[in-house]
This record gives C-alpha cells, structure tokens and sequence, in this order.
C-alpha cells in the first residue's frame, strides 16, 4: 500500500471512531491485531508490514496466534486492552501513521499512548510511544523505533500533493528531471506509488517510461489537480485488480491502466476483500514455488538414476561372454599357472571354429580365471534381471513426474497443489530418495481447511429442476462456489449471480438439443438473489453470462471470479 491508499483508508477507519480496545493479537513479527468495537463498528484492525507489504485495514477473522504471547505483545494489553481508540493521524502523505489511543499506565492510571505505525522504508517498523519517547518497538532495535529513545520520523524531500497550491510548479519541476516519467511522479509526489503513477500517466495518455518535457507540463498539472480534489473531498473508488501474475492490487483510486476485476461501494469492504485474496494468493504462490522445487529435484534424481541404470544394464549384458570364456578355458583341456595374462584356446561357438585368446588376471591360474568368470557371469545375469524391473519402474516415475509437471503448469488451487506434494513425496518415498521439505506454514484464513471437494455434496453444492427442462446447480458456500467454475459448468450454461453483493454462484443448464427460455432465466435469477446478502432487499440486480466467459484467476480464492459482458436483470428473490 502507498501512501495516498493510507489516507484513504485512515479516513475511511475514523469516521467509526472512538473504538474501544477489546484484544490485541500479535500473529506474526510484523503484524499486529486489534480487536475494536462500538455500536456501530466490530472488527479487526490490522497493521502489517510481512513481506514487505505495508498494510493497514480490517479483517473478518482472526489467524492463528502463538499460545505463548510475546513480551511486545503483552505489554501492549497491559497498556491499551480495554483502552480506547481516539484519532488516526499521518505524517503528510507518507506511508506513516499514528495512531492515538487512550490506555492505562503501569498503576492503573489513564495514559494517552501513540502507536506509530512505520513503513517509510526498510527501517521502520511499530513503536508505541508515550511522551514522545518509544517503550516497545517491533521490530526490536530498529533504527527509528529504539526504546528509550525519542521516534524521529525520517524527512521526506518530497511535496505533499494536498498542500501544494500551485500543481503548474510541481508540473513543471518534474517534466525537468529527465528521469523516467513514472520514476519521476514517485520521487516528487509524496505518497504516490509506482502503480498510481503510471495510472495517472495513462489517464493523461503520456508515456510512463519516457522522460517527459515542458510541452507535458500543463497536462500532467491538469492530472495532478484533478487527483489531489479526489483526495481532499474524499471521492474514492475502491476496486480490485489483478496483475498478469495473478498477484491481487488495491486502488483506491482509479488504475487507468488495468481493468478491475471487482469494484466496492465501501473502501473497507474492498480493503477486506483485497486481504483475504492477497492472503490466499500468497499461500498458493508458496506452496507452488515449493511443489515446482520438489519437483525439480525429484526429477533430477530420478532420471540421473535412470541414466546411471541404463549404463549399468549395458555393461551387465556383457555377462554371456564371461560364461563363453570359463567354458572354453575348461575345455582346452590346459592348466596354466599364474603369471600368464591370456590363454590361446579354440572358441568353437564360432563357424568354423578359429584360435582366439582369453585375458587372464596373472594373480590366478587359468582354471581359478574359469571360475571367477562364471561367478561374474551368475552375478551380472542377476543384476540384468533386477536392472531390467528396476528401469521400468524408474520409466513409470519419470512419467508420472512428467504428468505432474503439467498439472502444475495448470492448476492453480491450493488444494491441487497439496495434492501433488503428496504425491510428490510417494514417489520420493518408493524411490528412496530424500528431498528436502520445508515446513508448512499455516494457510490464510480463506484457505485453511476449506479445501475443494472434488465431488460434489449436499453440503458443497444444491442440484434441483427448474422450469422447461433446466437443471439448477447452486453453490452452498465458497467450495460449492468454487466447484461450480471448476468442474461442473459446460457449454451452453448459463452462470448467474447477484450483483455486487455476495452469493451464490448458480449454473443453468437447458436441456439436451434446447435453449434457454426467458421463463427459466428468470426462475434462476430469482434463486441466484434469493441466495445472496441482497435478498430481503426487495428487487435485486442479477448478472448473468455464458458459463464459458467466466474465469478463475489463478491463486484467487474459491469462489472468486473475473467476467466481462455480463446483462443484467432485476429480479424478486425467490
């Protein structure tokens, strides 16, 4: 999140307050949970720096917390649990946040503590503060945020677009760098992130890796005007992308350059929304980097063991000319005594038969060579046998990794990826190989122990008739959801849901060689509002698309879905 996200999202959390402190939860290092509440406002506050990820916003669910709280953590109950939220402040537009809480000291008396919320570059961190001077820091012994010490916050060179009165001179400073034009917006405009900066350059149809020139200037201080209004009267337009990685983006205000999958009508629903997709997604990217490594080095020991096997069969096939060469040192009829390196003998397996000589270890006579030969001779016709069932085995491996590699090319849920490490580890188990496994980290909340039947069930999916021969499939929950998009819909299905608001997803399929009829659209909408948070609402707007339109990004969460073109009708809900 940038800066200008923290504004918006600052401003969304304190229209809720004064929020009263009921339990704080430190899941992780770099995060932290707070659990507010008033008439108005129950949820989750949380504040996260993981992986880089600066993040600020409200979540549904608690994760899994350690059973031993930390020392950070229980010095923050001691102080602010039960405590009382009063104001969220920023440092101009910067990724810095304060925020101001009403607690308790170590005697019982009411304190005011600033929890300082730091992610303006790579020595920030959390801090609380009492008096200007930090007690606990998380990270501990961060450069800005030491106990004991006075919280400096760092100097920005760069202007805050709100008090900027003139957008023309800051225009015209940045068209003057010669830098690239998007690199050039982040390093003047505080608060502004790469992904925002190149939105506002599209939106001005300037290039963004371009230098840009004073011709550019009054179009970009257009843009800037335009952009810093949109902050002061607080119009934001929370929406969901997603990158060509899968990678999930928040905008709060509009991205130009991308199209979004999912817009919201309130900015903490969107930023709910966005964590848990973004929680999801991270799972899945780190369980599929571990798979594909598995599968990497499986598959390296499995064909270096192959081609080794190979190369021992050949050898051993070689084990009939030892049995020849004992037969006809016995039948020469000769004893010869050691130190002699080969024996003349007539090789009768050939017609007619000719003189030839068989090589001889000088350490023993010829008839101690003739029984060393049909020992290596038994001893390699085993070895053929067990090398020959051995490389089928391999060969069944290898193809069944080759099987894998492909589902890992497409598949793209977490509960397919589970499915193949399993697997993974059969093979590495039967082969005898160890490959290294890291320990699995708890999945995010949308993830954990919801994984996808693949069949569905009463309590996954709802199958029913519907009028002039249709069938009806309706997802029950988000597995059901996500069943739907995955294995059951067909050509010809009709997908429906209720607009903007969460639901089921419901398939209509026709009948065998008919069409859809008005009649039996309209009875599936109906179900589709009737199944959704707008169903005591009266009238409900229901999308509907050819099932074949819709798609499933990849690391999304179940049930999440991305389509274009839909037609909407307004329906009661049934």
């Amino acid at each position: 999140m940038d800066g200008i996200s923290l504004y918006a999202i600052r401003h969304e959390i304190g229209r809720y307050l004064p929020l009263r402190v009921q339990k704080i939860y430190h899941p992780s290092e770099k995060e932290l949970l707070f659990y507010l509440w008033s008439n108005k406002f129950k949820s989750h506050l949380v504040l996260s720096l993981e992986k880089g990820r600066p993040f600020v916003g409200v979540a549904d669910d608690k994760p899994e917390t350690p059973r031993v709280p930390s020392g950070v953590c229980l010095g923050l109950r001691k102080r602010l649990e039960g405590g009382i939220l009063q104001r969220i402040r920023q440092e101009g537009l910067d990724r810095i946040l304060y925020f101001d809480f009403s607690g308790h000291d170590d005697f019982g008396n009411i304190s005011d503590y600033n929890l300082v919320f730091d992610a303006a570059g790579g020595s920030g961190g959390f801090g609380l503060m009492l008096n200007g001077v930090v007690e606990l820091s998380i990270p501990r012994a961060r450069q800005r945020l030491e106990p004991g010490n006075p919280y400096v916050p760092p100097e920005s060179p760069k202007h805050n677009l709100l008090s900027v009165q003139n957008p023309a001179w800051l225009a015209d400073k940045i068209c003057s760098t010669g830098k690239p034009a998007y690199m050039s917006l982040i390093s003047h405009v505080e608060g502004l992130g790469k992904d925002l900066a190149i939105s506002l350059l599209a939106k001005t149809g300037l290039p963004n890796r371009q230098p840009l020139g004073p011709e550019n200037a009054e179009n970009l201080a257009e843009t800037l005007m335009e952009t810093r209004d949109l902050l002061l009267y607080k119009r934001f337009c929370p929406a969901l992308y997603i990158r060509r990685s899968g990678e999930p983006l928040l905008g709060v205000l509009p991205l130009h350059h991308l199209e979004p999958v999912k817009t919201y009508g309130s900015l903490l629903e969107g930023v709910s929304a966005y964590r848990a997709y973004l929680l999801h997604y991270t799972s899945y990217t780190a369980l599929q980097s571990q798979a594909r490594s598995m599968h990497k080095k499986l598959a390296a020991k499995v064909t270096a063991r192959f081609d080794a096997q190979k190369q021992d069969l050949e050898k051993a096939k070689e084990y009939e000319k030892y049995r020849i060469w004992g037969e006809l040192i016995h039948s020469s009829g000769r004893e010869l005594p050691r130190g002699h390196n080969e024996i003349k003998v007539l090789d009768y397996y050939q017609d007619p038969p000719v003189e030839t000589c068989v090589p001889l270890d000088p350490r023993f006579t010829s008839n101690e060579n003739a029984r060393r030969y049909y020992a290596k001779y038994a001893k390699l016709q085993r070895a053929n046998k067990i090398l020959r069932s051995s490389l089928e085995k391999a060969e069944s491996y290898i193809a069944r990794l080759d099987s894998i590699q492909e589902r890992l090319n497409r598949d793209d849920d977490i509960s397919s990826l589970l499915s193949v490490q399993d697997e993974l580890v059969e093979i590495a188990g039967k082969c005898n190989i160890r490959i290294p496994q890291r320990k699995q980290k708890a999945l995010s909340p949308v993830s954990r122990g919801k994984k996808v039947s693949r069949k569905p069930t009463g309590e996954t999916v709802q199958v029913m008739d519907g009028l002039d021969g249709t069938v009806l499939y309706v997802g029950k929950n988000a597995a059901g959801n996500d069943y739907l998009v995955r294995h059951l819909r067909k050509p010809g299905d009709i997908w429906l849901h209720a607009k903007g608001v969460k639901g089921a997803h419901v398939l209509l399929r026709p009948a065998p060689g008919a069409t859809v009829t008005s009649r039996a659209l309209d009875w599936a909408a109906g179900l589709a509002a009737r199944y959704s948070e707008a169903a005591t609402s009266g009238k409900v707007e229901v999308d509907w698309i050819d099932a074949a339109a819709i798609k499933k990004p990849g690391g999304s969460p179940p049930g999440f879905v991305t389509y274009r073109g839909a037609k909407t009708i307004i329906v009661k809900a049934r």
